[in-house]
């Protein structure tokens, strides 16, 4: 049976057989061979020339990434789509978001196990897997993913290098086209400071009462905003605004242009932050204890 790919956070349950209690079951062995033969025919059918694994698994790298070669003991972040074999049906999408995956994790399904090792972060590929090395025989309680189901998997896989660079190009372009000169910080992130208060700076040990609103520098959609003064330790909110407020005397407000590494990174939030989004925060601070 293949095994439970926990970061997807979906229920799996485990569907009893409806064969007769007396008919045989398949070995492993014997499902394999026969998914790996269904699987090698929808390649052939679609003219698809993918590499062929000794497992049974079947991959096609379309793009090679130029960032950190894998092992199996990486950490990578992974967007990815599951379709089933041979219909295409969708059964699983990230969407916008990208998941951390430790390759050497014993949930993860076998066949990622396989591939993801063989790639450089940047990189894109498809895997074409018998579904004894995804998911055997259990299935999604939405019904999208019969038991033994051969599967399609399209990953992208990001750098975080390259992720980085094209975000701060990104506030960069965003700055001058808006006409917005704003100061760099070592860490990446561009801030204004549109008023300067006369009170005191917050250190990281202090507590922090302020203002904001948070937006998306794509499209300038705000994702949350506070409708009055927010009190907290500065160690409770994010690390790029732990910095900034900490550039702040009492009284001031700011613009900060944020990286998506130093927001919410590939992930994202489940609500409105997607994956690998740039951000502004406005900020006021409005007192420090």
């Amino acid at each position: 049976m293949g095994k439970y790919l926990n970061l997807f956070l979906v229920v799996v349950i485990i569907f009893a057989s409806c064969l007769g209690e007396n008919a045989p079951v398949p070995s492993f062995q014997e499902q394999l061979k026969k998914d790996v033969a269904l699987v090698d025919s929808y390649l052939r059918t679609n003219a698809i020339n993918a590499v062929k694994d000794s497992s049974g698994v079947r991959y096609l790298i379309s793009t090679i990434g130029t960032g950190q070669i894998l092992n199996a003991t990486s950490v990578v972040y992974v967007g990815y789509k599951g379709k089933l074999i041979p219909g295409g049906q969708l059964f699983i999408d990230s969407k916008d978001a990208f998941t951390k995956v430790l390759l050497d994790a014993p949930s993860l399904i076998s066949c990622w196990q396989i591939v993801l090792p063989k790639l450089t972060k940047g990189s894109a590929v498809t895997i074409y897997s018998p579904s004894g090395l995804a998911f055997g025989s259990s299935s999604f309680t939405d019904g999208k993913l019969p038991p033994n189901s051969n599967v399609i998997f399209d990953l992208k896989l990001l750098d975080e290098v390259a992720q980085f660079t094209s975000d701060t190009t990104s506030i960069k372009t965003y700055l001058t086209t808006n006409n917005i000169s704003a100061t760099t910080h070592p860490s990446g992130v561009r801030y204004v400071i549109t008023f300067t208060g006369n009170g005191a700076k917050p250190t990281a040990a202090n507590s922090v009462t302020f203002n904001y609103n948070g937006k998306l520098l794509s499209t300038g959609v705000s994702f949350d905003k506070s409708t009055s003064p927010i009190n907290t330790p500065l160690s409770n909110i994010i690390k790029v605004l732990q910095i900034g407020f900490q550039l702040l005397p009492v009284g001031s407000k700011a613009t900060f242009y944020i990286p998506s590494s130093l927001g919410y990174g590939p992930e994202g939030t489940q609500n409105n932050i997607p994956g690998n989004a740039n951000l502004i925060f406005e900020i006021e601070l409005v007192g420090v204890n």
